[in-house]
């Protein structure tokens, strides 16, 4: 989202994390902004009886956690690598200053931000009032609406995502994920190559 060239001029540290190592814990106060220069971070929340949510996956280039660090409050969240991962890390004053300096950027992130907006809202309304199969989709086809080569090739998409994965973006247990994707499957909505999930471009939610 941000060009490197810009970034760099605002002297940011990297920080190296190993996989399921934790950038920052939920309840620790916004300081930084990061960004993923390599690798695949997550944010996601436990509950007491360690039930796993993931609030979002963020990969190379990709930004996260400006909410809290905008309002100056604790994180709702925890962010930790799913991957061995490389972060851009940018104290809050020098990144305002680069937001100040860079009318393009702030425009961007204020359009990413939306969509993260639009997004959560997206779910919480899935998560609160429909089945499994209609989540799943949903949370597929916003995916790979999102994703303009995909759109670009119009062909079939590959789902980076694994079933545990998609489990914990919808709230689902795996078995759960599991039994709603070959119900899929055989509605002709998605089909399985060789293990991996994938999307037909001519389904969508409405036909489940």
């Amino acid at each position: 989202m941000i060009p490197e060239e810009i970034l760099r001029q605002y002297q940011p540290r990297i920080v190296q994390l190993a996989r399921d190592e934790m950038l920052f814990q939920q309840g620790e106060t916004a300081t930084h902004f990061h960004v993923v220069k390599s690798g695949r971070i997550k944010m996601a929340t436990w509950n007491d009886q360690g039930r796993e949510f993931v609030q979002g996956y963020f990969t190379e280039g990709e930004s996260f956690g400006e909410p809290p660090l905008f309002n100056n409050i604790p994180y709702p969240a925890s962010a930790l690598a799913v991957v061995s991962s490389q972060v851009w890390k940018l104290p809050y004053d020098r990144f305002v200053q680069l937001l100040r300096e860079n009318f393009d950027v702030h425009l961007k992130l204020t359009q990413v931000l939306s969509g993260r907006l639009i997004y959560k809202s997206m779910m919480l309304t899935e998560i609160a009032v429909e089945e499994a199969e209609h989540r799943l989709s949903t949370l597929i086809e916003y995916f790979y609406r999102n994703d303009p080569i995909a759109l670009q090739m119009g062909e079939p998409w590959k789902v980076p995502f694994t079933r545990q994965q998609l489990a914990d973006m919808t709230g689902l247990r795996v078995e759960t994920v599991i039994r709603s994707i070959k119900g899929m499957e055989g509605k002709g909505a998605l089909r399985i190559d060789d293990g991996k999930i994938i999307w037909t471009k001519q389904q969508n939610h409405r036909t489940i």
